[in-house]
């Protein structure tokens, strides 16, 4: 980049970035995911945009991006999101990460790498990509899914976990481990303390009379100084850049203005999201035959490993075999802290040039993929559980409440819509049975309402429930695809049963009503019509 006009940086960036938009669109119209195309365009760009820039301003294009991109996922974390996880998507993620970077660092050091590589190569492999994750799982309206909260709360574990990696990943190759890896940490507590006083105290004293005073700029011009100073004081204890962006947004989440913050900061992901993955594929490139049939082996190898590892975990933890398979291939790509981690190790001298190309092709063709194995993930999960139940071989034992039922109303989900439906039949002297998956939940309701724990897309769960005999099944799920799925599970087996179902979209009522359902209620309907009362009732003109 040495000699290279500011301005034919510039040139560099608005192609890259006008190409990404193009194939985003392009991926979105041909049904895929808007990253597919932002990768593909640094794939393509990559002869033309390293001849006339050069790795090292490429590499700056990545830099720039994965720390504003790491900035902005720093923003949007929370202890409350974390702790609303519960224990079992907690217990998945550490199975996950310690699961998947003890496999793939063993396969590393029976190869021959030593022993700092073989670890950083096993985490990298663990990391999966959020971003990816929330996009993808949220396109398909399958965020209140039981596998899509646990893979979105699986990559938010592995966020956290990323911050001791890249302390080992910037060690110097060759370096005294322990002794430099504290002296490492203790850098990064002091660099945590300092930005922590500075957020906690100094900065709300700037932002809360801009607050006051309708400021909208001032917001966003600090948490870019915040961002960027974090970065360069990172970079200037010889700590990764990014790592300072990312604790940047992490603490800055904290601050008593932190809601305005994002809502002020997050938009700009839009550009620092094409920017980042576009050049992450100019990194990747086209690799040459021999390079492509090892990056092909590796990327069947870590997609097998990843989902294998998260599918065997959720069973150990009790989870559905279909939602844990499900959550396994929604995890099974390699994200954007893998690129830091390897960037990192590649700078501190412990990665060669090559291999690390070879890693990032890998990293990039898994999150190609994506789309592809999250798409297939409900097929293959129905065909596991199909499969599961040829091999039981066993009739279901009713349980004790459901066997003697007949006539009464069976209520699938427990949330507070599920309550609601319950307790108003219950009042009414209805035979009521609920189903509900979440344990807690469970704990939390009506002791005088049965209720039974199970999965009700699983033919044996509604068989326990006596659906066939029931007088009306009511399915208060919210995700749109698990409601689909149990509609169509409960009109299989009762195709008499009367079946109410929540649409929390009115765009999807053709969906639930194909399935099988005979009403639905659309939630967007009885808000509008709430909505219209209380302003009628606001403006004194109530009935």
């Amino acid at each position: 980049m040495a000699g290279m006009p500011p301005w034919a940086i510039l040139a560099q960036i608005v192609i890259l970035l006008a190409a990404a938009t193009l194939l985003g669109l392009a991926a979105q119209r041909l049904g895929q995911n808007a990253v597919t195309g932002y990768l593909l365009a640094g794939v393509l760009l990559a002869p033309y945009l390293l001849r006339a820039a050069g790795a090292s301003a490429v590499g700056l294009l990545a830099e720039i991006g994965v720390a504003l991109l790491l900035f902005t996922i720093g923003l949007e974390f929370s202890p409350a999101r974390l702790r609303a996880l519960g224990w079992r998507v907690a217990a998945l993620g550490a199975l996950q990460i310690a699961g998947t970077a003890s496999a793939a660092a063993a396969g590393a050091r029976a190869i021959g790498f030593e022993w700092r590589l073989s670890l950083l190569m096993g985490i990298a492999a663990a990391m999966s990509s959020t971003t990816v994750v929330l996009r993808l799982v949220s396109e398909r309206s399958e965020l209140d899914s039981l596998h899509g909260r646990a893979a979105l709360g699986v990559s938010l574990l592995q966020d956290l976990a990323v911050i001791p990696s890249m302390l080992l990943a910037a060690l110097p190759a060759g370096a005294a481990g322990p002794l430099l890896l504290g002296a490492s940490f203790l850098k990064a507590l002091v660099l945590l303390g300092a930005m922590y006083v500075l957020i906690r105290w100094a900065i709300p004293a700037v932002l809360m009379p801009a607050a006051g005073g309708r400021n909208r700029d001032l917001p966003v011009l600090v948490s870019t100084v915040v961002c960027l100073g974090a970065s360069w004081a990172s970079q200037a204890l010889e700590l990764p850049a990014v790592l300072g962006a990312f604790a940047a947004g992490l603490l800055l989440s904290q601050c008593v203005l932190a809601d305005q913050i994002r809502a002020d900061v997050i938009p700009l992901r839009a550009a620092f999201l094409p920017l980042f993955f576009a050049s992450a594929g100019m990194l990747a490139g086209v690799p040459d035959l021999a390079g492509a049939g090892r990056m092909l082996l590796l990327v069947v190898v870590l997609t097998i490993l990843k989902t294998l590892v998260v599918t065997l975990a959720g069973l150990a933890l009790r989870l559905p075999p279909g939602a844990a398979l499900r959550a396994g291939l929604t995890l099974a790509q390699i994200g954007e802290f893998s690129f830091v981690l390897l960037e990192s190790a590649r700078r501190s001298g412990l990665l060669e040039a090559e291999l690390f190309r070879l890693l990032v092709s890998v990293s990039v063709t898994t999150l190609l993929l994506s789309p592809l194995l999250i798409g297939a993930s409900g097929p293959l999960a129905s065909a596991l559980e199909a499969v599961l139940r040829r091999k039981s071989g066993r009739a279901p034992v009713p349980s004790s409440q459901a066997a003697a039922r007949g006539g009464h109303v069976l209520v699938i989900g427990y949330g507070p819509a599920g309550r609601q439906v319950a307790g108003r039949l219950a009042s009414r002297g209805l035979p009521v049975l609920v189903l509900d998956l979440n344990p807690k939940t469970l704990a939390e309701g009506d002791p005088s309402v049965p209720v039974e724990y199970g999965d009700a897309t699983q033919q044996e769960i509604l068989e326990r429930a006596a659906v066939e005999r029931a007088r009306a099944v009511v399915v208060t799920a919210p995700d749109p695809l698990t409601a689909r799925n149990i509609i169509a599970q409960v009109r299989r087996m009762a195709p008499q049963v009367l079946v109410i179902a929540r649409a929390r979209y009115h765009i999807h009522r053709d969906l639930l009503r194909q399935a099988g359902a005979d009403r639905l209620v659309s939630e967007e309907v009885l808000v509008g019509g709430e909505l219209a009362a209380e302003t009628l009732t606001a403006l004194g003109e109530g009935a």
